[in-house]
């Protein structure tokens, strides 16, 4: 069977980029009437036929789980049918929640993730252990989780930057982690920020000379050439930073939520929203040859 790691290069390959569209609903900004639940399945299924119809596709999808709890635990069952969709047209989906509890628990999360809600990745905290991340391992299986390795929030240099062993800053030793954890079965990524290159670098160049352990990378904030949103991190010199810290494998992708969902806002054409999706998506696409 196919793992987590192949499947991604794979797909990546197959679509001709490594783009990963956030889909985080904001309900103000979504230009339709109805229900706050039928707007955003709309709104949604609307970008999907046009990516379809357009032959234009991401490599992955990645719902933010809280987006959908904070309207409704209807909006709930439209995130599972949105799941159902998106792997129904052959993309991947990211769900975004961010687990990670004591065993038991990560047991139970591990479930709902892949068998409630059918998706085909989890993002996982590790700051609980590897009792909290081994249930997101399944075995034979093509399912897989991203491990929160480094992000690009304020609040990251309270834990992320400090001082352990050598020396070095606490994410290194998650990135210990997940190599131990993963223990060469391909299941387990890192979630990295765009916003800081140079640490991107650094941290590829750790995994694949240190480790001699490439990991694939899930890499949020990526901004789109004239496109509002995204956090300024620039696609040609994240995977720029990746290639230069030795990365081989094309299995690393690059996520934009608001600047791709909400790309209407450029010019204020509210009605065209799902083609404005999709173009920029194309640009982002073309942003990311190197």
């Amino acid at each position: 069977m196919t793992c987590f790691y192949d499947r991604l290069e794979q797909r990546i390959a197959k679509c001709g980029n490594p783009v990963c569209m956030g889909m985080d609903p904001v309900l103000k900004l979504i230009p339709l009437e109805g229900t706050p639940e039928d707007r955003i399945k709309r709104f949604y299924s609307d970008i999907l036929e046009c990516c379809l119809k357009r032959n234009v596709q991401p490599a992955v999808v990645k719902p933010n789980s809280a987006y959908y709890e904070c309207v409704s635990v209807q909006a709930m069952l439209v995130l599972q049918q949105l799941i159902a969709d998106y792997r129904s047209a052959g993309i991947p989906v990211i769900l975004d929640a961010k687990r990670g509890d004591i065993g038991k628990s990560s047991a139970a999360y591990a479930n709902a993730a892949y068998d409630v809600y059918r998706a085909d990745v989890v993002t996982v905290s590790p700051w609980m252990g590897a009792d909290s991340v081994g249930p997101f391992i399944r075995e034979n299986s093509e399912n897989g989780a991203y491990v929160l390795l480094r992000t690009s929030n304020k609040g990251a240099h309270d834990f992320q930057d400090l001082k352990v062993r050598d020396a070095a800053e606490a994410f290194y030793s998650v990135a210990d982690k997940i190599v131990e954890w993963d223990a060469g079965k391909g299941y387990l990524g890192a979630v990295v920020g765009a916003t800081n290159p140079g640490e991107l670098e650094n941290i590829t160049r750790y995994m694949s000379q240190e480790k001699k352990y490439e990991i694939p990378f899930l890499i949020p904030g990526v901004s789109i050439p004239g496109v509002p949103g995204g956090q300024g991190g620039d696609a040609k010199t994240v995977l720029q930073a990746i290639q230069n810290g030795g990365g081989k494998r094309k299995f690393h992708v690059l996520n934009s939520s608001s600047g791709l969902n909400f790309a209407w806002q450029r010019n204020d054409t509210p009605a065209n929203y799902a083609n404005d999706c999709v173009d920029a998506l194309e640009k982002l696409a073309e942003a990311c040859q190197v």
